[in-house]
């Protein structure tokens, strides 16, 4: 590989965000590369924010990401991937972000509103080189996206291409880290098969 990869993984507490990243890292080790992961989080509750830094190279990486240099945005949660955009993307970051919204207590309790939709992927889009917004509850359904979320984002990614990984390589690696396999593997197969526009 010419260059490092870099790939941001943005997301609340609670939607397997770590483990996604845990799952590129070791399909990179399969591949020969030295992986760095490092995790930033927000408020330290289920809910609060939490971006996965997954470095791919052939030598040592510092953990987190500088600055403009993310080449890949999987987005678990819009409102989470709008603030790593904000924070680390730049003019060759390619985002990949699920539509499902997870309300924050604010805006549960009335006190703020969540912004709509179609102006986050507005701002997201000057900011990154593409943005492609993903639906998962229309494609798992509105109780199934919820437990195989990342493994489902990982497949769209991948449909984009996630430099220097493969599919069946990242199928291996989820196979060995996620479980219940089955419903991970197929979450994953589905991501494979969304139509993503970039």
């Amino acid at each position: 590989m010419d260059r490092l990869y870099n790939v941001l993984i943005a997301g609340v507490g609670g939607q397997g965000n770590l483990l996604c990243g845990r799952v590129l890292a070791e399909a990179a080790i399969l591949k020969g590369y030295r992986p760095t992961i490092g995790e930033t989080f927000g408020a330290s509750r289920r809910g609060g924010t939490v971006v996965t830094h997954v470095r791919i190279g052939d030598h040592d990486l510092g953990p987190l990401i500088p600055r403009g240099t993310v080449d890949m945005l999987i987005g678990l949660e819009p409102m989470e991937a709008l603030r790593a955009a904000v924070d680390y993307c730049g003019e060759r970051a390619i985002a990949v972000v699920s539509t499902a919204e997870v309300q924050t207590m604010q805006c549960i309790t009335g006190t703020t509103k969540y912004p709509p939709l179609a102006d986050i992927l507005d701002v997201m889009s000057s900011i990154c080189a593409s943005v492609s917004p993903i639906d998962p509850v229309l494609a798992l359904g509105e109780t199934e996206y919820r437990r195989v979320l990342n493994s489902f984002m990982l497949g769209a990614a991948l449909t984009i291409g996630i430099a220097p990984l493969t599919a069946n390589g990242v199928r291996e690696s989820l196979t060995g880290l996620m479980q219940p396999v089955g419903p991970n593997v197929a979450a994953f197969d589905a991501g494979l098969k969304t139509s993503v526009r970039v």
